[in-house]
This record gives structure tokens, C-alpha cells and sequence, in this order.
């Protein structure tokens, strides 16, 4: 027994649906001779009588129904395949699993998500705001695609790069005095209430170092550890802050200023993936959205970037 062919099983389902070999031949735009005699060649193959053909009609035998009813299974299976390709080339269906730090998610997410869901409206997104440890972690066990991480995280077996690096800002009330200046250096913070961030921190750790260089005594009232909180004590009036400038712009309308800091104290991000796990078009578009995002608007130098991970 050899096998029947593919345009063989093709003509013979198409008879079976439709009921003649004239309105298959029509449906597959071939001659109804050619149907007739493909119909033939398969039952020779298949050493099988599919059909009766009483005054020369083709009444269908109990095998050729047992057949059939095995062809649409693998034609279901090919539709569904065809349908998902269409699905993962609009991202029908497609997630895209996000992790972020803290200062991220307030500034360049809310921004990027709502861009990206604009060009990507099929895909649902799904955002993890944690540390960088927890997303670190999230990164090998699969459940996120992507992370930006703080610049002290362990990155050791992920594929990572720097993301960005941000000169800081020092925020304020619009109508605090050292608002009216152009660039603040670290001896206007001489004994002005500073709420800072953690000690863990590596930017509060880079303001502290260089405050102690220039020799001045700050006056930590309050440590938190995310940029919007400082932002949001400052604007209830607890002190003045040092902090991320992607936050600080955010609370501008809200009544703060941002001035820039005359000290090398900046602010980093790390993009890492996991580098068993390919990255989506999607995922690309995202972070290409997220640069973008960056390039905007930055108070004062430039954002700097380094080269993409493999597959960002």
C-alpha cells in the first residue's frame, strides 16, 4: 500500500462535504474527470472501497465516513494553527509581563503602557512593581519578560545593560526661595531639611559621598525608599529633596520645582532579560517606547544610554 496524497485527501474531503464530484470539482476549480480519478487513485492507495457509485453517482461507504471524520480532526488542527499564526501577528491573545522599580512605575510606565496598548490593543500587560531583588528573581522563574532594575542589583546569569543614567535634581515648592536659581549647589543644602532617600540607596549613598567631599552637613529629616513619596512629602512641606528627575516632572503641576544639582550625583537603571528566553517583537516595541519616553523633555544634560541587551 503506498500513500495517498495531499491533494488526494483534499479532493475526497471536498466530495464528502459537498456531495457530488461536479460540485467538488467546481469548489477546487478542476475538471470533475480529474476528481473522479483522484478518488480512484486513492482508494487504490488506501486498498479501501470509499464509495458506491450506483448509476454513477457516489454514495459514500461506512469507511469513507471513518475517514472523514479523522480528515476534519486534522483539518480543524490546521485551521487552528492558521488562525493562530494571524493571532500572534496582530498579538491577539499576547501578554507581555513587565517588571519595574518603583521610580520607573511612576514616571516612564503610566506613559509607555498607555502608548503601547494604543498600537498593541490585543495585548494585555501586565505590570510587577517591586525591588529589584523580587524582580531579579521573577526574571529566572519566568513570570516577568523584562525588568528595569536599580543599578545595585545583582545581574550576574541575565543579559543586562545600563538603561539609563540621570543627573539629579533637587525638588522644592515653587515658591521656596532657592527656586528662582538656575542650578543649586550642594552648599545651598547646608542645614535645609532634606527628606532622603534609603541608606541602601546607591544615588543617596552618591549624594552623601559627595556632600561630605564638599563639606557639608546635611539635615536628613525623613528617609523613604521611592522618589515619588519624597516628592509627595515635599510637596506637603516636610523639607526639600535630592531625587530622580523622571519623578520630579511628574509633580510639577502640582505645585514643585526641580532644579538641577551642581554635583556628580545621578540616578541609574538597568534593563536585564532573562537570557533563556527570546524576546517577543512586542517586548521590543515596549522598550523602544520607554526610550523614547526618556528622550523627552529631561531638565537638565543629557540621558545616557548604553547599547540594547541581545533582543531589546
Amino acid at each position: 500500500m503506498t500513500e495517498a496524497s495531499t491533494r488526494q485527501i483534499e479532493v475526497f474531503r471536498m466530495v464528502m462535504r459537498l456531495g457530488s464530484a461536479n460540485r467538488a470539482a467546481a469548489a477546487l476549480h478542476v475538471s470533475q474527470p480529474a476528481v473522479t480519478q483522484m478518488l480512484q487513485q486513492l482508494e487504490l492507495r488506501a486498498e479501501l472501497k470509499l464509495f458506491d457509485r450506483p448509476k454513477g453517482k457516489l454514495m459514500p461507504t461506512p469507511e469513507a465516513h471513518a475517514l472523514m471524520a479523522e480528515v476534519e480532526r486534522v483539518y480543524d488542527g490546521l485551521e487552528a494553527v492558521q488562525r493562530k499564526i494571524v493571532a500572534l501577528r496582530s498579538h491577539e491573545d499576547a501578554v507581555l509581563r513587565i517588571g519595574s522599580l518603583h521610580a520607573m512605575a511612576a514616571s516612564v510606565m503610566p506613559w509607555a503602557l498607555a502608548a503601547f496598548q494604543r498600537s498593541y490593543p490585543r495585548t494585555r500587560c501586565l505590570l510587577l512593581v517591586d525591588s529589584s531583588k523580587v524582580l531579579r528573581e521573577a526574571l529566572f522563574q519566568g513570570t516577568v519578560d523584562m525588568a528595569f532594575l536599580g543599578d545595585e542589583a545583582d545581574t550576574s546569569g541575565l543579559v543586562s545593560s545600563l538603561f539609563y543614567e540621570i543627573p539629579a535634581v533637587c525638588v522644592m515648592p515653587a515658591a521656596h526661595p532657592l527656586a528662582r536659581k538656575a542650578r543649586l549647589q550642594l552648599q545651598d543644602l547646608q542645614e535645609v531639611p532634606l527628606v532622603g532617600l534609603s541608606v541602601s540607596d546607591p544615588a543617596q549613598r552618591r549624594l552623601e559621598a559627595a556632600l561630605a567631599q564638599a563639606m557639608v552637613q546635611p539635615r536628613f529629616v525623613i528617609e523613604t525608599p521611592y522618589s515619588a513619596t519624597q516628592c509627595a512629602l515635599v510637596l506637603a512641606g516636610a523639607g526639600l529633596a535630592v531625587t530622580n528627575p523622571l519623578v520630579a516632572r511628574e509633580y510639577v503641576a502640582m505645585g514643585l520645582r526641580y532644579v538641577p544639582l551642581a554635583a556628580d550625583v545621578s540616578f541609574r537603571a538597568l534593563l536585564a532579560f532573562n537570557p533563556r528566553q527570546a524576546q517577543s517583537r512586542a517586548a521590543q516595541e515596549f522598550v523602544g517606547l520607554c526610550r523614547r519616553y526618556l528622550a523627552q523633555g529631561q531638565p537638565e544634560g543629557p540621558v545616557l544610554f548604553s547599547p540594547s541587551p541581545e533582543g531589546a
